[in-house]
């Protein structure tokens, strides 16, 4: 499994956007920023990507990077613990 981080720029305001955070909430993650969610997945970067892309409209922006084991954050604590968990769950 690898640590992803979801990042976007949603652009529509006022616009549901439930439909992103329902498909992300389908992964095993936190919410570690307004606009980044972490996950511990097997799909690779483009797969989750692809994934997401239906739940957003055409001028908005996402970007999925792959974590290594080099960061470093000042994250909420939830997210931070989320991160070094060996066990991750939704936090």
């Amino acid at each position: 499994m690898s640590v992803l981080s979801i990042n976007y720029d949603l652009k529509a305001p006022g616009r549901d956007y439930k439909p992103l955070y329902d498909a992300i909430k389908t992964y095993t993650g936190c919410h570690a920023l307004d606009s980044c969610w972490l996950i511990d997945t097997q799909k690779t970067t483009e797969q989750v990507r692809d994934h997401l892309n239906g739940k957003v409209d055409g001028n908005d922006e996402i970007f999925v990077v792959k974590l290594r084991q080099d960061w470093a954050t000042n994250f909420r604590d939830q997210a931070t613990e989320w991160l070094k968990s060996p066990n991750r769950t939704w936090g």
